[in-house]
């Protein structure tokens, strides 16, 4: 609080996991060497004069190496947080400062059209979608249930 980046700069925010086993388990022996393991630093998003703050996503919840090392009952976690204070034109071509209320209304959108889409038996024709009358508040009802068990499921790719 109370102190400004260079004019022209920016703070790109990074994260990154280091998993250690714990050596005092009973998995490992004196001749097990296991190495923590370490992840790349992944890019959250970043900060400038102009956008002093912002809310970022990690991906935690998807995360095969946290989710792994979360469920590990002999192995410490620890995140590096990391900032690096970046001219601004190169934040912008990284694309680290966005709006992410597009993004999240386009994602919720596509899970609609999704939905929707599941139903459509093709007598619409010429692209048109027929759905039955309901269709929207059966959506609403499992995305909400959804929501409440993950409430990011619908940023996650449906791939």
């Amino acid at each position: 609080p109370g102190v400004n980046l260079p004019t022209d700069h920016g703070a790109m925010l990074y994260w990154q996991i280091i998993s250690t086993p714990d050596q005092t388990s009973m998995d490992s022996t004196p001749f097990s060497d296991q190495g923590p393991t370490m992840t790349e630093f992944e890019l959250v998003g970043a900060i400038t004069n102009d956008r002093p703050s912002g809310s970022f996503r990690t991906g935690w919840a998807t995360n095969e190496t946290l989710s792994t090392a979360i469920n590990s009952i002999s192995s410490s976690i620890t995140i590096n947080l990391g900032v690096s204070i970046e001219h601004i034109s190169s934040i912008k071509n990284i694309g680290a400062i966005k709006d992410n209320t597009t993004h999240v209304a386009k994602k919720i959108a596509v899970n609609l059209f999704n939905f929707m889409s599941s139903f459509d038996d093709g007598s619409g024709g010429g692209g048109n979608i027929v759905v039955p009358k309901n269709v929207f508040d059966r959506w609403l009802s499992r995305f909400e249930a959804k929501a409440r068990v993950d409430p990011n499921f619908f940023m996650k790719d449906q791939s």
